[in-house]
């Protein structure tokens, strides 16, 4: 049989035993059904993760574990209620159970430490968002009746309480396993929806339980045998090594909206139990109340706290590009603009500019192609930045054009930073090995506070002009105004 149809026959052949669960009368046949399908997913799982060889494999030794101890732990529920007609409470089988149950939380534990590379601190706060609402849940439907349960002795009351309490850590597992990024291959879709039906068995048999109307044998155990022969099958699929591989955290602000849904329906648990319990005319439990509201709150604003910090980078992102050429890292036409107004604006000295354009750039981009071109301007950009002051802005204004402004420099000082552009661009600059030469030709002006920046733009364009028809690889100063 091919290994790529495996999983289906596994599937389809449990399936079929277990429908036929449901028609045989006789209550030791059922539980050698239910033993049988139950236990087959053992061998199952070894044998899937010896021939897929996944890059973890202790998890699914621990699912392995799990399932035999559920199975042993069916069997000797089965000897004790049909063989000895006794039905005691806490009972060997317990012994069983309860280790299974902790089994199922270390393999989940396992498979999300497998796939999260890194903290994952969103993916660790919605889960525990979520499995604090559900907690409430379980603690109005599941752990409230147990507690009050009279009949119950005080090794029975533990032993009961264990168990929702249990399914709520499994739980909280499963959507750290489900919150997040990275691949969710078929393999991986069977783990969750076996895993969910068997927490939704294990919670529909304690409701059974509490209210006496769960029967040994019936439709419920279906559940059991369905969720552990998709574990089986998870593990026969050809994709289950997808399940254990890495993947990098989700940022920790992105939340769609299904899962916004989910956290705000979470959120709202603790007001819900408050009001089912007031309908009821129950005792309001107070301060289980307060405690899960608060630990949602804290929870949440937590999460928040991400959501803003994720907004506030974008901003800031979006910020310096809307102000910076994307090749160079200067400045771009935008943000120089503004600057230049500003400066011409202030009521202090003179402010210099520097207007400059390269000398055969064009030819370098039209023989040696653009992306030559780009390595020149990145270049000549760190040249400039270089020469510059601290509080000097430099400024590529577009194609090969770059304009310097400093502020309090007078036509003398302007004229030496000037004279070192040139000399530093005319260094031939070696791209891939090969040396590009260019030069740059400088128009220099020095405007005075309240000039009017498109006429004084215009002067130092003129400059530069002049200093190309001078020879070019030259400083040409603007006459006073």
């Amino acid at each position: 049989m091919p290994r790529s149809f495996t999983w289906r026959w596994y599937l389809c052949v449990c399936a079929v035993i277990a429908a036929v669960y449901n028609v045989v009368p006789w209550d030791p046949a059922k539980a050698v059904i239910a033993t049988v399908v139950n236990g087959s997913a053992v061998p199952a799982i070894i044998v899937g993760v010896r021939r897929l060889r996944p890059a973890v494999r202790w998890p699914w030794y621990a699912l392995a574990v799990q399932v035999a101890l559920f199975t042993a732990g069916d069997i000797t529920y089965w000897v004790q209620t049909v063989v000895l007609r006794r039905d005691v409470f806490p009972s060997v089988a317990d012994l069983f159970y309860l280790p299974c149950n902790m089994l199922l939380i270390a393999a989940l534990l396992g498979f999300v430490r497998a796939r999260r590379r890194g903290w994952d601190r969103a993916g660790l706060l919605d889960a525990a968002i979520l499995s604090t609402g559900a907690g409430m849940l379980a603690w109005l439907y599941l752990i409230v009746p147990y507690a009050r349960e009279g009949d119950l002795t005080l090794l029975g009351r533990a032993v009961s309480l264990a168990y929702p309490l249990l399914d709520l850590l499994a739980l909280a597992m499963l959507l750290r396993l489900t919150i997040g990024s990275g691949r969710k291959p078929p393999a991986y879709r069977l783990l969750v929806v076996g895993t969910v039906t068997l927490l939704v068995t294990d919670v529909a048999y304690t409701l059974l339980e509490l209210a006496g109307n769960y029967a040994a044998g019936g439709v419920m155990d279906v559940g059991w045998m369905v969720a552990h022969t998709m574990m089986g099958a998870t593990a026969l699929h050809p994709t289950m090594a997808g399940v254990s591989q890495t993947a990098a955290a989700a940022p920790a602000g992105m939340i769609g909206t299904r899962r916004m849904l989910a956290l705000a329906g979470a959120s709202l648990m603790a007001p819900l139990v408050l009001t089912i319990e007031w309908l009821r005319g129950d005792n309001l439990d107070v301060p289980v109340i307060v405690g899960g509201c608060v630990v949602l709150f804290l929870l949440v604003m937590a999460r928040l706290q991400g959501v803003v910090q994720l907004l506030a980078a974008a901003l800031d992102t979006a910020q310096t590009q809307a102000r910076t050429d994307q090749l160079t890292g200067l400045a771009n036409r935008r943000l120089f603009h503004s600057r230049w107004e500003r400066e011409l604006g202030d009521e202090g000295g003179p402010t210099a500019l520097l207007y400059v354009d390269l000398d055969g750039f064009k030819a370098v981009n039209d023989t040696l192609g653009h992306e030559t071109g780009d390595a020149v301007l990145e270049a000549v950009a760190d040249r400039i930045r270089q020469i510059v002051r601290a509080g000097d802005l430099v400024a590529r204004l577009g194609g090969d054009e770059f304009a310097v402004i400093l502020p309090g420099a007078g036509d003398e000082d302007a004229g030496r930073v000037a004279t070192r552009i040139v000399e530093a661009v005319a260094e031939p600059i070696p791209v891939r090995g090969v040396p590009v030469a260019v030069g740059a030709s400088v128009g220099v002006i020095v405007a005075p506070p309240g000039a009017d920046p498109e006429i004084e733009m215009k002067r130092a364009d003129t400059a530069m002009y002049a200093a190309k028809a001078a020879g070019r690889g030259r400083v040409s100063h603007a006459a006073a105004p």
